[in-house]
């Protein structure tokens, strides 16, 4: 295989600040301040052996993306009950829980459009009903 792992997820955003706050306070990241030389101030923090960073877009040296359908981002919890009542308390739209198949999946945009997704995954030992209590069909 040519690649070996993921090593960061950054998103680049019009306000880096607020958009870390959000991350910080409604899904409880611990996003931290971060400066390397030659990067402006930036925010963040180890996720599942994955750094993910938000970055102001003003300077930032990366590509820019086209005007098409963002990637999803996919973020893995133990309760998508309490991640999603935790989103809603925030007043932040959502859909599901939904059951794929293999987890129950939160889905919701952050404020900067980026499309977010929290899954729980199912155990191999409880697969026809999850920790939600949310069945679903074998196959």
């Amino acid at each position: 295989m040519l690649i070996d792992g993921v090593t960061a997820i950054l998103l680049i955003s019009p306000d880096a600040r607020a958009l870390a706050d959000f991350y910080r306070n409604v899904l409880d990241l611990p996003l931290q301040d971060e400066e390397h030389p030659g990067i402006p101030l930036h925010y963040g923090c180890d996720v599942g052996g994955v750094h993910l960073a938000i970055h102001s877009n003003g300077g930032f040296q990366g590509v820019p993306t086209r005007n098409g359908q963002s990637p999803a981002i996919v973020l893995r919890t133990s309760n998508v009950k309490a991640v999603f009542e935790r989103l809603s308390s925030s007043g932040v739209h959502t859909t599901g829980p939904t059951d794929h198949g293999f987890g129950l999946i939160v889905s919701f945009r952050d404020p900067d459009g980026n499309c977010v997704e929290i899954l729980e995954e199912y155990e191999k030992s409880l697969e026809p009903e999850s920790a939600a209590g949310v069945r679903h069909a074998k196959s």
